[in-house]
């Protein structure tokens, strides 16, 4: 017998409030914009965007029309400026709130969200291991930590269910956003809806309970978890968390009341945000902490060697790790000369030669040219509005492009 979402939603919501939900998800999907604080501030981006909404709870976060400004193709998206994300996917590690003691684990980070969210509010601090079981989308998020210039972010390929044991309490955060039948995507894509049935929820629930003991081992005493699913369905959202409470030692963190935030009356676990009442696609939320005394110390940061490769990133042992990026990428050393890489340029806001370029020259320098302008010879930090943007090689008249052919999508560029 196969059971409709709307059945499934019966074992917790009334019919008005299931009737309001699906009336939502005929209207079109919400667009959020993250900052970065590292190179843009509130009353910058507003000045070039006044048209954006404050999110309703996440600080230097704004809500925006896709319509009027196509934030993706901007020059200060490519500069690394900010983070587009769904609305309510930015409320997880809101909630978490991360700080630069903090040893982080995202277990499963693809695109990145909220590594790169957590990253930001750590001030580009302490260490967040941001790992994917799939290695071509932990590769995404290689890309958005090179563009945004993030330096505390440890991308891994790994299955940490094989692996647990060797981090039991290791970290004093962890990010469980686990791979769910998707409801919440509904409105996004047409293919995610097609492909929902009940049998996928309890299977995705199977996934779940194994993901969430095993990313409860690795918390250490007195650290706190964040459950999170983008699924409407009780099955992957409160009933995991009570398998979680049976099973462990494990408490509840109460989150503050909020008339945008739905609480399940038959088992109030976490939270919802549905579109119905949250400008976002839908979210659950749950904060979980294991008994103790929470011991951290600062992350010390250090240089590693691979190959030819410099890279400088938190110590920690990554013995049991397959690492895609240990931190900042700082270059490529030949003959004890560092040729430094765009993610380093992206990580630096100052740098003992740089050059201001106005448009017509980043437009130049994006496009591949050299520039003909006179400049200390050297590696030199590119800027535009003072944003860093490469680091070129000056002979003193001349500046060598380095930039990487990746970038060089100037179509898509709009200043």
């Amino acid at each position: 017998m196969k059971i409709s979402l709307a059945e499934n939603l019966r074992t917790y919501l009334d019919e008005k409030e299931i009737k309001e939900l699906f009336v939502s998800l005929k209207k079109e999907n919400k667009h959020a914009v993250l900052l970065n604080p590292n190179k843009m501030d509130d009353n910058t981006f507003i000045s070039l965007f006044p048209n954006v909404n404050p999110h309703p709870i996440v600080k230097h976060a704004f809500l925006y029309d896709k319509n009027e400004y196509d934030l993706g193709k901007s020059i200060y998206h490519l500069l690394g400026c900010y983070y587009l994300q769904e609305p309510s996917a930015m409320v997880p590690a809101y909630l978490l709130n991360c700080n630069e003691n903090d040893t982080v684990l995202d277990l499963c980070a693809a695109p990145g969200g909220k590594s790169i969210q957590s990253s930001f509010n750590m001030k580009n601090k302490g260490l967040i291991i941001s790992n994917d079981l799939s290695k071509q989308r932990a590769f995404a998020i290689v890309e958005n930590a090179e563009r945004l210039g993030l330096g505390n972010l440890v991308i891994t390929n790994n299955d940490f269910s094989l692996i647990h044991e060797f981090y039991a309490n290791a970290f004093t955060k962890i990010i469980l956003d686990a791979p769910c039948s998707g409801s919440g995507m509904f409105r996004k894509s047409q293919e995610v809806k097609d492909d929902w049935t009940y049998e996928k929820v309890l299977k995705c629930a199977e996934i779940q309970k194994t993901l969430i003991l095993c990313a409860y081992n690795m918390l250490k005493p007195g650290g706190t978890m964040c459950y999170s699913t983008c699924s409407f369905s009780s099955d992957e959202d409160e009933d995991i968390v009570e398998y979680l409470l049976n099973n462990t030692d494990a408490e509840l963190v109460k989150t503050d009341e909020n008339p945008l935030f739905f609480v399940n009356k038959k088992k109030p676990y976490g939270i919802h945000l549905f579109p119905s009442v949250f400008p976002g696609e839908g979210h659950y939320i749950c904060l979980i902490k294991k008994p103790g005394e929470l011991s951290s110390k600062t992350v010390e940061r250090k240089s590693y060697k691979f190959g030819d490769f410099l890279f400088e990133g938190a110590d920690f042992n990554y013995k049991k790790l397959n690492v895609l990026r240990l931190g900042v990428k700082v270059g490529e050393v030949s003959k004890d000369v560092i040729k430094y890489d765009y993610h380093y340029a992206h990580y630096l806001n100052h740098f003992e030669n740089e050059i201001e370029l106005d448009k017509e020259l980043t437009f130049k320098y994006l496009n591949g040219d050299t520039l003909n302008l006179p400049c200390k010879k050297g590696f030199v930090l590119l800027k535009y509005q003072g944003i860093s943007l490469d680091i070129g090689k000056s002979d003193g008249s001349r500046i060598k492009n380095r930039i990487p052919s990746r970038i060089r999508n100037l179509n898509k560029v709009t200043f």
